[in-house]
């Protein structure tokens, strides 16, 4: 069977197979080619020379036009000043992706600081607690001086009680024991000191040194363990001495609230001095700070008493400190003891604004016999602050002004008022001004 190829080209009769001429082909396809790169070539010149041409012409323009007739360039456009969510977290993502590891130091420090800062403020909460022994046992013992009758005497020295130190409650009769005992806590215990009898103080005194310094064992086969005194804690009554006009006062009435604040005050720190500076202690001492601060008429025995327990701090201050220790002076304004009898008279007269709560007190107590450097005067309660400022700074005319007082007759000016509340829970607040 023989087989024929027609591709347009020559026939070869050899083995019956058409073969191409393939010379003449290719000749012609090479002819083709050279003429469209040639016209191509052509007509990239002429583009090319063209478009040069134009620059040349828009540049000799712009150099003959004036400045002023020149067209503006089209302003940029506006900046965004915020990203959306979606780029702005783009970037973040590519930052990071960039920054592996600056991006996992950063990290790292956040978190590490966060677990700092938690554990910080946990230990903050927890750390106002006494420290004790390693059989658990109470190491930690506080003098408090005040009359244990008073809220606010009952209220800090259950707080103490609480927090994990052994009270000491200073007491002058079988009333104030008494009290003491109702209160069924174990470790807020009476001291009797007698103050009256100078002999009698000392050999307490020392019998009270003996006690601190021997060896105790909190139950059979623990550990000996020996106490400390953290402080001596001083809060006289004051606002329960007598009110009335200058001219009406006797001098019995000066001096009883003389001997009963005053130097009752001063005696407790003589006696306890000895052993605050063997010890290492702190002497606290707490007055009202409103009635002292503004000296308004008619309270002429408290500012005066008021006055002479803080000079009393002030160079009891002094003195300590060349020697290392520590005196601070808590000027009190309005505190809120719940369950006081004078709060609950006091929210029936008025609807006015509250006082602080008197765990602000106990936190400041508790900071002041722990801190190593503490303050010298701690203001502490609503108003007390700003009502030092205001008896240091502001004239006395203007606080009269403030204070509501008007110039009274000769006759009247004699009369002595009538006290609001002679109960001594008025030590823990202040009259509205």
């Amino acid at each position: 069977m023989t087989v024929f190829f027609d591709l347009g080209c020559e026939t070869f009769d050899t083995f019956n197979v058409t073969i191409p001429k393939t010379t003449t082909a290719i000749q012609n396809m090479t002819d083709a080619q050279f003429i469209f790169d040639s016209a191509r070539q052509q007509y990239n010149e002429f583009a090319g020379g063209l478009e040069r041409h134009f620059e040349s012409v828009a540049t000799q323009l712009k150099d003959w036009l004036p400045e002023q007739m020149r067209p503006r360039p089209p302003p940029p456009p506006p900046p965004s000043r915020f990203l959306t969510p979606a780029t702005y977290w783009n970037q973040v993502n590519r930052w990071v992706a960039r920054n592996t590891a600056l991006s996992a130091g950063i990290l790292a420090f956040v978190g590490t600081g966060a677990v700092l800062v938690f554990i910080q403020r946990t230990t903050h909460v927890k750390k106002r607690r006494a420290r004790k022994s390693n059989n658990g046992a109470r190491t930690e013992a506080v003098v408090l001086a005040g009359s244990p009758t008073s809220p606010l005497t009952t209220a800090i020295a259950m707080d103490l009680e609480r927090r994990g130190f052994i009270v000491y409650v200073v007491t002058g009769t079988k009333e104030d024991e008494e009290h003491l005992r109702k209160q069924s806590r174990a470790d807020v215990l009476p001291f009797d000191l007698d103050l009256i009898h100078p002999d009698r103080a000392e050999g307490q005194m020392q019998r009270f040194h003996h006690f601190l310094s021997r060896h105790h064992h909190a139950f059979d086969g623990a550990s000996a363990h020996r106490l400390t005194l953290a402080g001596v804690i001083l809060v006289p009554d004051i606002s329960s001495v007598t009110v009335g006009s200058i001219a009406q006062l006797s001098p019995e009435a000066w001096s009883t609230a003389l001997n009963a604040k005053v130097l009752h005050t001063i005696t407790v720190a003589k006696y306890m001095l000895p052993l605050v500076t063997e010890f290492k202690s702190r002497v606290l001492i707490l007055t009202p700070n409103v009635v002292s601060s503004l000296r308004p008429p008619y309270r002429a025995v408290e500012s005066t008493v008021s006055s002479a327990i803080g000079a009393f701090a002030a160079s009891l201050s002094s003195e300590l400190s060349l020697q290392g220790l520590h005196a601070c002076h808590f000027k009190l304004g309005n505190i809120e003891i719940a369950g006081s009898k004078h709060k609950r008279e006091e929210g029936k007269k008025s609807r006015g604004t509250p006082g602080t709560s008197i765990r602000k007190l106990h936190e400041a107590i508790f900071d002041a016999l722990h801190s190593s450097n503490p303050s010298r005067t701690w203001h502490v309660g609503r108003g007390s602050l700003i009502y030092d400022f205001i008896g240091s700074w502001i004239p006395s005319g203007v606080v009269g002004w403030m204070m509501g007082l008007q110039h009274v007759a000769t006759n009247e000016d004699q009369r002595t008022p009538e006290p609001e509340d002679s109960s001594s829970d008025r030590s823990i607040t202040w009259e509205k001004v």
